[in-house]
């Protein structure tokens, strides 16, 4: 890893969690400034200790594959590094605690962190969870608020909420694109720091959002289109469905565009249906029924949230058609355990898919502290989004089918304490 500015300081080996946060309460940093233009008078202090072969580790489990983290983005670095510092028990305990509150006390710190996201299911909330173990690292970090979301306009009410209420970070994921962009550049002009992770936001700059984590949405869509011509021999018209989520989503409109632009190039099949599915299991099974109805020859179908995916395998099966091959972002142990039971059957399909992404709430976090630190952190810290295909003993049969995979950075302590 080539050392740079803010990366150079962090000394390279981590002791014990108790030295670790003495590290953390030793020295402070501060600026009336906050990187990409967030203003602040809170001292924040960013320094710690940290093991680069440890770091390294925690990168490959996050993403699903072994990723050399000089390649990521210095940022990044950073906020896995701070992932690996150990919590005590009682740290662990508060986390648990707070997890799915509206309103929770973590420490003294004077930082008030607010976060946006929704609370269906296992996946929404193992992000919020991660913001929060992230959080437990900085001292300085007291009030958390939690808004929950389900559609746009309560997102926007979230954010100008957690604005009024004085909170100094605003952190979420923006499943809704630019219309967020009002209320985000409302909360910056406010004092808060605006950070959001797994979904990008294009055409918006740190005036609207400070930082943005998010993997490669065009690289991934190349990706697919890689593994549509090479691995599953696909070149034949209408061979491809592609399931939208959010109608409109920033994501799903990258990952398309830089599909069908590299399957064109390569010769490939061509997309023959597409439906927004909310990226609910109502909207897929919606969505297949649809799909198996319009007589498409669809071979594999795509779609970049695995949760649902389960309701598509449902309708193949109850139409009695073969279920084809699956191309999802995301993990998830009931769409595994479904997969692992039919192979070497005659129902057997291909399935690929990716880390769980959330992991990337836990960066967000430190790139925001760091903003609020007054240290300059780009606007968007893009991340590689491997695509990984199903192999033996991937399904955790001791675990709920809503179980988010090990990438999702949750310890096994705190993950067994959320399953309760």
């Amino acid at each position: 890893m080539a050392p740079n500015s803010r990366l150079h300081r962090r000394a390279m080996m981590l002791g014990a969690a108790a030295a670790a946060f003495t590290m953390l309460m030793a020295g402070c940093s501060s600026s009336d400034t906050g990187g990409n233009g967030a203003g602040t008078a809170i001292q924040v202090n960013t320094d710690f200790e940290y093991d680069e072969a440890q770091v390294q580790e925690l990168v490959n489990l996050a993403f699903g594959v072994d990723t050399p983290m000089a390649g990521l983005p210095d940022e990044a670095v950073e906020g896995f590094a701070r992932a690996t510092l150990e919590l005590t028990p009682d740290q662990i305990q508060t986390a648990l605690d707070c997890w799915k509150k509206p309103e929770c006390t973590i420490g003294d710190g004077p930082v008030h962190l607010g976060i946006f996201n929704a609370v269906d299911n296992l996946w929404q909330t193992t992000a919020v969870m991660d913001v929060i173990l992230q959080a437990l690292t900085y001292p300085e970090v007291g009030k958390i608020s939690y808004s929950f979301v389900a559609d746009l306009p309560s997102a926007q009410a979230a954010v100008r909420s957690l604005a009024a209420d004085g909170a100094n970070i605003i952190i979420g994921y923006n499943a809704f694109g630019a219309a967020m962009a009002p209320v985000f550049t409302e909360a910056q002009a406010a004092g808060a720091v605006i950070a959001t992770y797994t979904g990008e936001t294009p055409d918006v700059d740190g005036s609207v959002i400070n930082n943005q984590v998010y993997a490669q949405a065009c690289d991934a869509g190349t990706g697919m289109s890689n593994v549509m011509v090479n691995d599953l021999g696909l070149t034949s018209t209408n061979e491809l469905a592609f399931l939208f989520g959010t109608p409109g989503n920033p994501q799903d409109t990258l990952v398309t565009g830089c599909l069908q632009e590299s399957l064109t190039k390569l010769d490939g099949p061509t997309i023959g249906f597409q439906q927004d599915t909310d990226w609910s299991r109502p909207g897929v099974a919606s969505a297949a029924a649809a799909l198996i109805a319009s007589g498409v020859p669809a071979k594999a179908v795509l779609n970049t949230y695995a949760d649902p995916i389960p309701q598509l395998i449902s309708a193949y099966d109850q139409a009695g058609v073969q279920v084809p091959s699956i191309l999802t972002w995301t993990e998830m142990n009931e769409l595994f355990g479904i997969w692992e039971e039919r192979a070497g059957t005659a129902k057997e399909f291909d399935l690929y898919y990716t880390n769980a992404l959330v992991n990337q709430a836990r960066l967000a976090l430190t790139n925001a502290m760091s903003i609020l630190a007054g240290e300059d952190v780009p606007d968007r810290t893009p991340l590689p989004l491997p695509i990984i295909k199903a192999k033996a003993g991937v399904y955790e049969a001791d675990l709920p089918g809503d179980f988010p995979g090990w990438s999702a950075l949750i310890p096994e302590d705190v993950m067994s304490g959320m399953l309760k």
